[in-house]
């Protein structure tokens, strides 16, 4: 199966090369593994987490992961990488207490406008993030994959492991409650004006 994400600079065949280099401790091969996948964990674990700094943070502890446990891999790569990917976002709110959301969202775009980036677009990410953050985490998952990393249907049911149905059901689920929070959003702005 071909699996992409925006520039997709390896195929099946140079990843499966690159794989079994990397079981056989060649670090050039885990390094250019790493490199490969760094961006599209990155974006995943982005809109999951509260700030920058956190996203950054778990993308690196994905990478030490994969290379502590590149032995042990089976099956699809991205599969693998995504699902280490999915459980080191869980652990991160098991063992961290949540700030409030106006807190975070505040610091969040403090930090990104500092970094020189346009305020617009960094309120219009905070706010899809903001509004992923109270989907479940499958919903989540789907989203992300679907819509910022840019893979199909099937794809996604690969690396989630569920059938073609069920992602469709679970995005079928997620975009609802999504249009809900939106045209509840719109509803209380509108009270408000009266």
């Amino acid at each position: 199966m071909n699996l992409k994400s925006g520039n997709k600079d390896l195929d099946d065949e140079e990843l499966l090369q690159l794989l079994n280099r990397a079981k056989f401790n060649d670090s050039r091969a885990l390094g250019k593994l790493c490199v490969h996948f760094y961006s599209k964990i990155y974006r995943f674990i982005y809109y999951r987490v509260n700030t920058v700094e956190d996203a950054e943070d778990l993308t690196s502890e994905v990478c030490l992961r994969v290379i502590k446990s590149i032995h042990e891999q089976k099956g699809s790569f991205y599969a693998w990488i995504f699902r280490i990917a999915s459980n080191m976002i869980t652990d991160h709110y098991r063992r961290r207490v949540v700030r409030s959301n106006v807190e975070s969202v505040g610091e969040s775009i403090e930090e990104m406008v500092d970094a020189g980036s346009k305020q617009s677009e960094l309120i219009e990410q905070q706010n899809l993030r903001q509004a992923l953050r109270r989907l479940t985490e499958e919903q989540q998952e789907v989203i992300v994959l679907k819509f910022i990393e840019g893979y199909d249907t099937d794809e996604i049911a690969h690396l989630v492991g569920k059938s073609t149905g069920a992602v469709r059901a679970i995005q079928f689920r997620a975009l609802t409650a999504l249009r809900n929070m939106s045209d509840m959003e719109k509803f209380i702005e509108k009270d408000r004006k009266i």
